[in-house]
């Protein structure tokens, strides 16, 4: 979190990210199609380090720390730090796939996929939690995030997805193209990456103790057999 913060400062003094030098850093660092397919991998990754302003920054921040928190008093902070990747890597990865490219689509930034991917790692451990303030289980808030971000990811006219981009040009022309402006599929794609890293951890680990466990009992019906 320090690290950002401190990114967002120098941004902020050499003139904003609209500004130069700043926005040379931003299309350097940002994602997009033609940067990545062009050889700028590292993208998929920087991208999470620059935000476009004070207010996009602290909604992530906020969540990183409610959320944060609570997967480290979990499972430590190793798996926080990866976690977190993992989120900013699958939302890259998402937004390359579902989101629209063009000249005219605009640059990628911002935290929001490491934090879904938090979220979504936090409800896959904790199913069954109550997610206050919201009466809602763990399990059922990581099913309506991913799949409303899902949705909005489809209903995007640009995309021009059968059946949805003729309601997503209705919102539009009723003031609602803001939502489209919102990196809905890096959010998709960070939450899967957070769920999945959720079931990694939640896999049955064999160790020595259960193996030799496993051979007592077979032994113990062998014996039983044998009687």
């Amino acid at each position: 979190m320090g690290l950002i913060l401190a990114i967002e400062c120098v941004v902020m003094v050499a003139g904003g990210h609209n500004q130069q030098p700043a926005w040379s850093w931003f299309t350097t660092l940002g994602l997009s199609r033609e940067g990545v397919f062009s050889g700028k991998v590292w993208q998929l990754v920087s991208y999470g380090f620059l935000h476009g302003g004070w207010g996009h920054l602290g909604l992530n921040g906020v969540l990183l720390l409610i959320v944060g928190s609570r997967i480290e008093h979990i499972t430590g902070r190793g798996n926080l730090s990866k976690a977190l990747l993992l989120g900013v890597l699958g939302g890259g990865i998402g937004h390359l796939w579902l989101a629209p490219g063009g000249a005219d689509a605009p640059l990628l930034v911002g935290l929001s996929g490491g934090c879904l991917g938090l979220l979504l790692l936090l409800v896959t451990l904790s199913p069954q939690s109550r997610m206050m303030p919201l009466p809602l289980s763990g399990r059922s808030l990581g099913l309506g995030v991913l799949s409303a971000e899902l949705f909005l990811t489809l209903l995007n006219p640009s995309l021009g997805f059968p059946g949805l981009a003729g309601l997503g040009r209705s919102l539009v022309a009723h003031g609602m193209g803001g939502l489209f402006e919102m990196g809905h599929a890096c959010h998709f794609g960070g939450g899967v990456a957070g769920w999945l890293f959720g079931r990694w951890l939640l896999r049955q680990r064999v160790s020595l103790t259960s193996l030799r466990r496993a051979r007592e009992r077979r032994e113990a019906m062998d014996v039983r057999r044998g009687r």
